[in-house]
């Protein structure tokens, strides 16, 4: 196994070094699992209110059961970090490939059958309490899979190209939200109000754990990777309880890995789940514009992640994402700068977002740097814990950003983006020194 210094020091990549046949397709497979965990949480939050009216009590004022419902949509999030440790045991000790066909069944069963779910009008109480154990469920699988996928991904290709693969992994979650938002709104079309409470809700879960199945059908043709194949040979795999590690032998490197969680949820949250709300409320765009400019930025932020991949595999992994950090912070104060102009004339809209997306999209990087600061055999454990512990942290963005705009005023929102992106680029600038274990080539 090579240990890379320095992400920076990777060489440019040459015609002779791209991937082969079979790293592509483990590519490609490992990116499935990513695209369902974020269709899912773009489909589930989509129908929040819906799953609200049909899973609790009529009784209960509207307020509260969106509450509730809400609260399911996050409570998968505080189970991920403990999640994380666990199955990132299970993958540092028995290997990546076994661990990465439970997550994505563990992910697919859950979606089907909630889709199938009877609702609180047919079997009462039961119908809240079998969603949430469903969701429990999820939330254990969702700590693995991005970890996971992560994981296989930097240990599979070449060390010249996993700046191009790891942006591969996050595009493709970046795809699921788009198609999960694309679903969503489609259904919401086509099919009147009655019918979507009745029945139209089910439909983007039951395709989504079709998918799911798939894939893990698919995922038997996984090889494992040569880095696990390497210590297991040499007897290196771990045997102990590798979380003690994280702050003891691995304090850097974990405490990395949960910046890298709240920079990247955080940041997502704020320019597609946070803004699109702040510009309908605040500034009067109608809903319609906002749907279509944040959807149109989904795929834009998808598609360019593999651009800024490919450069940072060129001129190095801290650079590129302290430079997409830059030109984002840059790219929100002219936003808001120039935000009351922007809600008269909304069709300018679209171009804000897209431009948000191709300086955010720089965070393709972020899945090969979370993964190779760890060595292998602690490297799944490691990620799954640590990143998923920062996944919290962003989760409660939405609430200290509501609370800030009620207390200080909208202008509250660009200061928190421009901390969050100051955050990316003190990451940026550690990964320069941090210690770093990937493959040759």
């Amino acid at each position: 196994m090579t240990e890379i210094a320095n992400p920076s020091s990777i060489p440019a990549p040459t015609p002779s070094l791209g991937l082969t046949g079979a790293q592509k397709r483990n590519l490609g497979l490992a990116s499935l699992g990513s695209l369902l965990e974020f269709y899912e949480f773009m489909v589930f939050g989509f129908f929040t209110l819906v799953i609200g009216n049909l899973f609790f009590p009529p009784t209960l004022p509207e307020g509260v059961k969106v509450f509730q419902a809400f609260a399911l949509y996050s409570l998968g999030f505080l189970l991920r970090p403990v999640s994380g440790a666990i199955l990132g045991y299970l993958g540092d000790r028995y290997g990546r490939k076994k661990l990465f066909l439970i997550t994505v069944i563990l992910m697919a069963v859950p979606t089907m059958l909630i889709g199938l779910l009877p609702t609180y009008a047919t079997i009462g109480i039961a119908a809240p309490v079998l969603l949430l154990i469903l969701r429990l469920i999820q939330g254990v699988a969702l700590a693995g899979e991005f970890a996971g996928a992560s994981v296989f991904m930097t240990e599979h290709v070449p060390g010249s190209r996993v700046g191009f693969a790891s942006s591969i992994i996050l595009g493709a979650s970046y795809i699921g939200f788009f198609l999960g938002a694309g679903t969503g709104a489609l259904l919401a079309y086509v099919l009147a109000p009655g019918q979507m409470e009745a029945w139209g809700w089910r439909i983007p879960f039951v395709l989504g754990g079709l998918f799911g199945l798939t894939s893990a059908y698919l995922r038997r043709r996984l090889d494992e990777t040569p880095m696990f194949l390497e210590i297991k040979q040499a007897k290196m795999e771990q045997t102990g309880v590798p979380i003690r590690e994280m702050f003891t032998r691995y304090a850097g490197p974990t405490i990395f890995d949960i910046g890298f969680g709240v920079y990247l949820g955080t940041m997502i949250i704020i320019l597609y789940f946070y803004m699109p709300t702040l510009l309908q409320t605040q500034f009067g765009v109608d809903r319609a514009t906002t749907f279509n400019a944040n959807a149109a930025a989904l795929l834009v932020l998808a598609l360019m992640c593999p651009v800024w991949g490919k450069l940072a595999d060129r001129f190095g992994f801290g650079p590129i994402l302290g430079i997409g950090c830059l030109l984002l912070a840059a790219d929100l104060i002219a936003f808001f700068a120039n935000i009351d102009q922007i809600s008269r004339d909304p069709g300018s809209l679209i171009w804000w977002w897209i431009s948000f997306s191709l300086f955010m999209s720089s965070a393709g990087v972020i899945p090969a740097l979370c993964a190779l600061v760890f060595p292998t055999q602690v490297r799944f454990t490691g990620f799954g814990f640590a990143y998923n512990l920062g996944s919290i942290f962003a989760a409660f963005a939405p609430t200290m950003i509501a609370w800030l705009v009620l207390s200080f005023g909208k202008s509250s929102v660009l200061y928190y983006a421009l901390a969050t992106c100051a955050l990316g680029l003190a990451l940026a600038s550690w990964s320069l020194t941090l210690r770093f274990y990937g493959r040759e080539g």
